[in-house]
């Protein structure tokens, strides 16, 4: 597979998503086919078979039938694969209960994925993403939760992951602590 910019950074929307259910390695390996050019660090997981069985018997997504998924339990895993580094499972939740409130499965998953692509987008291009006016509409939550995912990437793959970046940082840090030094 080539390399993915974040530049590239795309989530599968609805119409994506496998329309036939599927066994959980077949989701975890969508999963990791879609996120794991971005996310994916030190080669661990995005999503194990353990976190989703928990996901399960927590009530957080449908239970597989036969032992297999449907559209909207992938999307509901794919949401939170995104938001589990920022939120717990319980506020991720509460977002997408809020979305569905608003909207259908099919339009909060897909409004999810464009304001999850925008946001992120604007992070990297240092502009500002337009937010709703409406601080009561629901898309006001997405807006602050996408942007919050957003910039928490940013800072990880700017800052974090750039060895150069890094080395700068230290370089500067030895550089000032040797100036106090100097000053005792």
């Amino acid at each position: 597979m080539s390399k993915k910019t974040l530049a590239d950074f795309k989530l599968p929307h609805w119409n994506d998503l496998p329309a036939v259910p599927l066994y959980l390695e077949q989701v975890l390996s969508l999963v990791d086919e879609w996120l794991g050019p971005y996310l994916k660090q030190d080669d661990k997981p995005i999503m194990t078979k353990t976190m989703i069985n928990n996901y399960v018997k927590q009530k957080h997504i449908p239970a597989p039938v036969k032992k297999k998924y449907d559209r909207l339990t992938v999307a509901y895993i794919f949401i939170i694969a995104v938001l589990k580094p920022l939120y717990t499972i319980d506020e991720i939740m509460t977002f997408v209960r809020l979305a569905l409130d608003f909207s259908g499965d099919e339009v909060a998953y897909d409004q999810f994925c464009d304001n999850i692509e925008a946001a992120v987008k604007h992070a990297f291009e240092q502009t500002t993403m337009p937010k709703p006016e409406d601080p009561k509409d629901p898309r006001h939550v997405s807006w602050s939760v996408c942007n919050a995912f957003a910039l928490q990437l940013y800072a990880r793959k700017v800052y974090l992951e750039h060895a150069d970046i890094q080395e700068a940082f230290r370089a500067r840090a030895a550089r000032r602590a040797a100036k106090e030094a100097e000053k005792e």
